[in-house]
């Protein structure tokens, strides 16, 4: 009997270990997803010079994922739909201040060619690179104003003019500002006119504006048939499903349903993908 009790004890203490060891890795696994989820998403946030405390963002997408995946459960949706929507939860922040971020790449870039202009023309009245540069920042609009604030800064701190205009195409990722970097570069470097220099890259911005608002109403047409297309397996299965309901217990309810559910999401998601990648190796 005492031995029987050593052993019980023993695995009872083994058992006990493992599930603590379990929780810790768990605790530490989640620990590192919010630093990384929080830090990720005010480094975003900053890019949007919008500083805000992000300390309950993780746990809010937390409890709300968990929530929505408990509701999916206990309404019959099933666990697949239910992980789907937490998933879709839990990244949902991210995915919208990438898009916002985007957004204002875009009106940046739309900004930039007359600016460039209004740049080149302050400088040929008789002002120097870093007064044009601070009276564009001083009567430029966001997001414009902000971003050249920032450059200018840098400037004045010591930086190179080309070394501004450089981590400021490495900090927006636009195709624009490596050439505005290049030209800059190229006349401090060679002691070229850079009023004229900024002139004409302002021109060839504006024509590549052009070219590319051509290229996306030419492809206005193939993106509606795309979204027509894709929506299609949708709409047939909502109508099969109001007009036979064991179609729709059959898609929610089995096994064989999930299976074709995440197959048909998974070539959704490849055709939005495939094309949307085409359209921009096109441009």
């Amino acid at each position: 009997m005492p031995l029987y009790w050593l052993w019980l004890v023993s695995g009872a203490i083994a058992v006990a270990w493992v599930v603590w060891l379990i929780q810790r890795a768990l605790y530490l696994a989640l620990d590192r997803h919010r630093t990384l989820y929080t830090s990720e998403a005010e480094h975003r946030l900053r890019d949007l010079f919008l500083f805000v405390d992000l300390k309950l963002l993780w746990p809010a997408a937390f409890i709300t994922g968990t929530l929505v995946c408990v509701i999916a459960v206990v309404t019959g949706l099933g666990i697949i739909a239910g992980l789907i929507a937490m998933l879709i939860c839990w990244c949902l922040p991210n995915l919208g201040i990438g898009w916002a971020r985007r957004q204002r790449i875009k009106a940046f870039e739309q900004q930039l060619p007359e600016a460039l202009m209004s740049l080149a023309g302050s400088m040929r009245a008789g002002s120097s690179f870093s007064a044009a540069l601070q009276g564009l920042v001083m009567h430029a609009l966001p997001p414009l104003s902000q971003e050249m604030s920032v450059v200018n800064r840098q400037i004045r701190l010591g930086a190179s003019a080309p070394d501004a205009f450089q981590q400021l195409a490495v900090r927006l990722a636009a195709d624009s500002l490596d050439l505005l970097a290049i030209t800059v570069r190229v006349a401090v470097q060679t002691g070229g006119p850079l009023a004229a220099m900024l002139e004409q890259t302002g021109h060839t911005m504006q024509a590549n504006q052009q070219i590319k608002a051509r290229l996306s109403a030419l492809t206005a047409q193939g993106w509606l048939q795309a979204w027509v297309m894709g929506a299609m397996p949708l709409a047939l299965m909502a109508a099969l499903g109001a007009m036979d309901p064991s179609f729709a217990q059959a898609l929610l309810h089995t096994t064989e349903g999930h299976i074709v559910l995440l197959v048909i999401g998974f070539f959704e998601v490849l055709g939005i993908w495939w094309l949307r990648r085409t359209v921009a190796l096109s441009v």
